[in-house]
């Protein structure tokens, strides 16, 4: 039916533009004039000329104003089924959506109301061991941790996706991975499709957990592997880098020996910015951290320790015609 009406525009248009050069007047064109002897005619005849004259031109005056009106709607038609057409594609784009969810792969993120249990996994959604038991009990009013909205967008594989995507991926728009990671592991900040962070020590692939703290204007970026306690800090050992200065050297390590795993794990540091003490803060909150990111069991005493709080206290700037703040 589009390709009907478009033809039929098509033809509207031609006939539109034939008139209108049709009801064109002839000034418009070069004519060349020959000097020539006019007859001698009767009066009668004159006005009989005169009048047919008149009316022939008022008659192309009205063929013009047809064809630009022709025109006109010709144009307007146009612009409709344009329209039309995006319409029409719009609703097969939903319609392919819909059929795509329909194939069992795609569905709804719902929760179940009675059980409360959900048909996706949201990683970032922790919750510390038996802290929903006593929350039931009334002995907490709420469970610790973060708490999220519920999830009603797509969700694949119980893995919450971005609507509008099939898996797995076209390989010619995006890059590998093209599946989503398995239910439950989290993604980004340089994670493995699994969810875990992996770097090569002796040709191996080793596990480590990452953690980034700040403090005034230091920043630090921190990752803890299995080992035997060793604190590298911009590669150096953290003694040399804070100059034998043990109060700053505890200060970095201390939510480790707080929980009594500083000679169970390698702490590798690379810091920038502010001075030895600001990097030394910064460090301790990037530990803190990363050993969340280990157990989350242990973010209750890190979080009443106040290891996880970020300390916002910066030194005030100096006034102008002060001494100093």
């Amino acid at each position: 039916r589009l390709q009907a009406a478009r033809l039929l525009v098509a033809a509207a248009s031609l006939g539109g533009a034939a008139a209108f050069s049709a009801g064109t007047p002839a000034s418009t064109f070069q004519v060349i004039e020959h000097p020539r002897v006019a007859p001698r005619r009767s009066p009668e005849a004159a006005a009989a000329s005169d009048q047919s004259t008149s009316w022939g031109s008022s008659g192309a005056e009205a063929l013009r104003s047809y064809g630009i009106t022709t025109f006109a709607g010709a144009l307007s038609a146009l612009v409709l089924l344009r329209a039309a057409a995006r319409r029409q594609a719009g609703a097969r784009r939903r319609e392919a959506f819909v059929t795509r969810r329909a194939d069992g792969d795609i569905e709804i993120g719902y929760r179940n109301e009675e059980t409360g249990e959900t048909n996706y996994v949201n990683p970032w959604e922790e919750r510390v061991d038996g802290d929903m038991e006593l929350v039931k009990q009334g002995v907490k009013s709420r469970p610790m941790g973060n708490i999220y909205h519920e999830y009603t967008g797509p969700v694949y594989k119980q893995v919450p996706v971005v609507e509008g995507l099939s898996f797995p991926l076209d390989p010619r728009k995006y890059k590998p991975p093209l599946e989503p990671p398995p239910p439950g592991a989290k993604w980004g900040d340089g994670r493995s499709p699994d969810g875990n962070w992996y770097m090569e020590v002796d040709g191996e692939n080793v596990q480590y957990w990452q953690g980034v703290g700040r403090r005034k204007a230091a920043c630090a970026v921190v990752r803890l592997l299995k080992g035997t306690g060793q604190f590298i800090v911009n590669s150096k050992d953290a003694r040399e880098f804070f100059e034998h200065y043990p109060y700053r050297w505890m200060k970095a390590i201390e939510p480790m020996a707080a929980l009594s795993v500083k000679n169970d794990y390698d702490c590798i540091v690379k810091t920038f910015g502010g001075g030895k003490s600001g990097q030394a803060g910064a460090i301790r909150l990037g530990v803190a951290r990363a050993l969340q990111e280990i157990d989350y069991n242990w973010r209750p005493l890190m979080k009443k320790a106040k290891y996880l709080t970020r300390d916002w206290r910066m030194i005030e700037p100096k006034k102008t015609g002060q001494h100093k703040a």
